[in-house]
């Protein structure tokens, strides 16, 4: 075996536990966090995220879906369902994306990711072909986030306003 296939097969093996332990997690739903546990939530986090980064977007949907099961209440938790979002977006699965970008919003509405989450959520919008819809999202974020990098994005998106 090659060592990028080892690699390969490493990363694989340990995103694997990680996504395990989540779904372990997930298996009792009074549970919603493990208290001083962070590693292991930082280890799911990465494990999906590596998943995501290797273009394995339905894996990526999965463990950062196990994972909010897992730790709603994670410092991470905002950040993997804005990933999630666009594993769903990377899919072409733009209502998904939607939802799952809005549903970051709600829970999240100080995420440092919102701004991100808008620009995403008119980027669906316009591939669905709701130019409206898409319009009235960038002006939101242009209005919430003015001195965002994606407020930036934003206003060129809508021709330099």
């Amino acid at each position: 075996m090659s060592e990028e296939a080892e690699a390969d097969a490493a990363v694989t093996t340990t995103a694997h536990a990680a996504l395990a332990r989540a779904h372990y997690l997930t298996q009792d739903p009074h549970l919603t966090h493990v208290p001083g546990d962070i590693t292991v939530q930082q280890r799911a986090y990465d494990a999906a995220l590596d998943l995501f980064k290797r273009g394995d977007y339905q894996g990526a949907i999965n463990g950062f879906s196990a994972f909010v099961k897992a730790y709603p209440r994670s410092p991470l938790a905002s950040s993997a369902h804005y990933w999630m979002g666009n594993a769903q977006y990377a899919r072409r699965d733009y209502r998904g994306s939607i939802a799952t970008q809005r549903q970051m919003l709600k829970e999240f509405p100080d995420s440092s990711k919102a701004p991100d989450a808008l620009l995403n959520i008119a980027s669906a919008q316009s591939d669905l072909g709701d130019n409206a819809a898409a319009r009235r999202t960038l002006e939101e974020l242009i209005a919430k986030y003015p001195k965002s990098e994606a407020g930036t994005r934003a206003r060129q998106r809508l021709g330099g306003r």
